[in-house]
C-alpha cells in the first residue's frame, strides 16, 4: 500500500503554536476528539487525522497489505505534509498503539507521548495467535451481518460497558461509527489486529521522551497494563481518570482535558495553561 495516500485531517489553532497529533482508536473517526481539543485551540496546533479506511481518509484496495510500518510512515508523512519536524503525539487505544509503534520507530520525531488505553503488544506466542484468530472471526462476522448490526454488537462488550452512563454520547459514537464501509473495517480488524502487532514491550525503555499513561480508573485491565509500563519506561507518569472505563476522553472530557493540559505545560513550559 502507498504510503504516501493523503490522510485527511482536522486542523485547529496556529501553525505557530506547540504541534499536537491526536490519533482515534478503530472505527473512529477525527472528529471524535474536537470535544478535547476545543480547550487547547489557543494556544497549541492540534492535528486530528483520519486513519486510512476511517472517515474522509482512502484505504487504496482491500488488496493491499495494511500493518503498523505503514501507518508509522503515513504519520510521518503527514507531519511532513504540514512541516512539522516534531509534535506530540496523543492516541487512544488502537490510535495509542499506533502512537506507540511510530515513536519506537521515528524517536526523534516526538516531543512527548501521551496513551490512552494502550496495549504494547502481546509476548506470547499463544497469546498472538489466540488474538489474531478473535479478530479475524470478529472481521467474518462483520462482513455477515454488516457494519451498522456490528457496531451495536461492538459495544456491547464490557469494555465499554461504562459508556452506557452516557447514552447520548453512545449513540452519537454509534451513528458515527455506521458510516463506516464494511470491508474496510474488516480488513483493519484482521490486519491491524492485536495479534499481528510486535510487541513493543522491549522498546520501552529506549524512549527518552516524556510519556503519560492514562486509564480509566474502572478499566482494570488497561490499569493494569500501564502500571506495568510504567516500570520500563525512563520518564512517565500513570493517570488515572475517576469514574470512567476505557475510553476516558469520550466519558470525561473536561477531566481528560486537564490531565492533559498539565501533563503538556511540563513539556512547553512557555505554555500557560
Amino acid at each position: 500500500m502507498n504510503a504516501q495516500l493523503r490522510w485527511h485531517y482536522i486542523a485547529r489553532g496556529n501553525r505557530q503554536y506547540p504541534p499536537l497529533i491526536f490519533l482515534h482508536g478503530f472505527m473512529g473517526i477525527s472528529s471524535d476528539w474536537l470535544e478535547v481539543t476545543e480547550r487547547f485551540e489557543n494556544k497549541y496546533y492540534c492535528i486530528l487525522p483520519d486513519f486510512p479506511g476511517h472517515g474522509k481518509s482512502m484505504i487504496g484496495t482491500i488488496a493491499e497489505p495494511l500493518d503498523f510500518d505503514f501507518l508509522a510512515l503515513g504519520l510521518v508523512n503527514l507531519m511532513g505534509e504540514l512541516q512539522l519536524t516534531s509534535a506530540a503525539l496523543i492516541g487512544y487505544s488502537m490510535g495509542a498503539r499506533v502512537a506507540l509503534y511510530t515513536a519506537t520507530k521515528y524517536p526523534e520525531r516526538f516531543d512527548a507521548l501521551i496513551l490512552e488505553g494502550v496495549n504494547p503488544g502481546l509476548q506470547d506466542d499463544n497469546k498472538r495467535n489466540n488474538r489474531l484468530v478473535l479478530d479475524q472471526g470478529r472481521a467474518r462476522e462483520m462482513e455477515k451481518v454488516g457494519i451498522a448490526r456490528y457496531t451495536e454488537i461492538w459495544y456491547e462488550a464490557d469494555l465499554f460497558k461504562t459508556l452506557k452512563r452516557h447514552p447520548e454520547k453512545l449513540n452519537k459514537i454509534k451513528s458515527a461509527r455506521k458510516n463506516n464501509d464494511t470491508a474496510c473495517m474488516a480488513k483493519v480488524l484482521r490486519e491491524l489486529s492485536l495479534g499481528r502487532q510486535p510487541s513493543l514491550w522491549d522498546k520501552l525503555d529506549t524512549l527518552n521522551m516524556p510519556v503519560l499513561l492514562i486509564a480509566g480508573e474502572l478499566d482494570s485491565k488497561y490499569k493494569e497494563i500501564v502500571s506495568q509500563m510504567k516500570d520500563h519506561l525512563k520518564n512517565s507518569q500513570v493517570h488515572l481518570i475517576p469514574e470512567t472505563g476505557h475510553n476516558t476522553h469520550l466519558e470525561a472530557p473536561e477531566k481528560f482535558g486537564d490531565v492533559l493540559a498539565d501533563f503538556l505545560t511540563t513539556i512547553w513550559t512557555c505554555v500557560d495553561r
